[in-house]
């Protein structure tokens, strides 16, 4: 079968791109057809072009697409529907039409006489290894299904948790940044229309002499601030993507109070979570080790994991044993996991890990939203009180005088 480029509108004024695959052109157009496209051109894509497009319209394939997808395959297999009957079926009802795409092509490359978990290896980006791990397991096991609803109760799990952590980060953060915004615009545009009038008094508050300096400081070089803040922020993302800044830049997160303590939470329940779910699909600890580290966003909780995988393969220690000894995973981690192996059953230990770690992230979520919001609310008014109580006073102490 041969790759085709194609542009397609979708409605009156919604046009999608991307690629499938067809035996002609005639057939991509129909492909197109059945999806309910209108093609406005079908290309050939060239041998050993690039995968721009494909690229551009995968970038708008969301996670919970993928997970929808996976829960509606695990359904459908499950009631006994024919797996390309399934993957057709899915593309039909899919909301995205450019997901609807993939869908169709990894259907055209199981018809071709491929396992699905091959089909799927086409799309790195939307299926990780991990996913594709997990269904060539269930494959050879006969147990497609099941891996599929354990896949996607894990995806719907590390959906929520994210949820979770951006929404107790989001609010507060919000709070700091349109404070720092406001103080901001305050000394440098508003004040220093105001502390012209007291240029001439020799004897102000110290206060008003304060927000005096702070505001000539700021609208003498508010624009050199701005550039100031802007290279920093490039400097610290080129920093994030080199190995060593990102070790460091990873511990400064991990450190971080109150959010640092939401990333190393959030890792330990992902880590534990997917340990789990590829344990009780039969893979063997040292690659379900691999792909697990795959999955945490601390590079330094990833080093402890290579670390853990290093001692258990080539020493023959135990998992627990590995994780005692390690700086960032708690007690409790190592001490339920060492249960799990005692009694064959780590996979169980790791979910029960997973979920007190979830209970724990919604317990600091809650904390955050009952708490600091209102603190920092509280600190933002009190400095923008003291800012504009130091103005009044000269007014004050001007009207004492009289």
């Amino acid at each position: 079968m041969k790759t085709y480029i194609y542009k397609a509108k979708v409605g009156p004024g919604k046009e999608v791109e991307g690629e499938l695959q067809a035996e002609s052109s005639d057939a991509a157009a129909a492909s197109l057809d059945a999806l309910g496209y209108v093609p406005v051109s079908v290309k050939e894509k060239p041998v050993g072009s690039g995968g721009s497009v494909k690229s551009a319209f995968r970038r708008r394939v969301s996670f919970r697409d993928v997970t929808v997808f996976t829960r509606q395959l695990a359904s459908l297999t499950k009631s006994g529907v024919p797996i390309l009957r399934a993957l057709s079926t899915i593309a039909e009802q899919t909301e995205n039409p450019e997901f609807a795409v993939v869908v169709q092509d990894i259907e055209g490359i199981v018809r071709d006489g491929n396992m699905l978990s091959g089909a799927l290896k086409k799309y790195p980006e939307l299926f990780p290894e991990l996913y594709v791990s997990m269904i060539r397991a269930g494959e050879s096991g006969g147990v497609l299904e099941n891996i599929l609803f354990r896949l996607s109760e894990a995806r719907e799990s590390e959906d929520e948790l994210t949820r979770k952590v951006k929404s107790a980060v989001a609010y507060p953060l919000l709070i700091v940044i349109v404070g720092i915004i406001t103080v901001g615009v305050l000394l440098t545009f508003f004040l220093p229309k105001i502390v012209v009038l007291f240029k001439d008094y020799d004897d102000l508050p110290l206060p008003t002499r304060m927000i005096m300096g702070l505001s000539d400081f700021f609208a003498g070089y508010w624009a050199w601030m701005i550039v100031i803040v802007m290279l920093m922020a490039v400097i610290f993302k080129k920093l994030a993507s080199m190995e060593k800044g990102r070790t460091f830049v990873d511990r400064i997160k991990i450190r971080f109070p109150l959010v640092g303590k939401f990333i190393l939470l959030s890792d330990i329940a992902r880590f534990a979570r997917t340990l789990a779910l590829l344990i009780d699909a039969g893979i063997s600890i040292d690659r379900a080790l691999d792909l697990s580290a795959d999955t945490l966003s601390n590079s330094l909780l990833r080093e402890e994991i290579k670390i853990l995988k290093r001692k258990t393969v080539q020493e023959g220690a135990s998992v627990s044993s590995g994780l005692k000894n390690s700086e960032y995973f708690p007690p409790l981690v190592s001490n339920m996991t060492a249960v799990g192996e005692e009694g064959g059953r780590m996979d169980e230990s790791l979910l029960e890990v997973a979920d007190f770690y979830d209970k724990e992230i919604d317990t600091l979520s809650k904390m955050a939203t009952s708490l600091l919001e209102p603190i920092l609310i509280l600190v933002v008014g009190l400095i923008v009180g003291f800012i504009v109580a130091s103005m009044l006073l000269p007014i004050f102490q001007l009207g004492t005088s009289l």
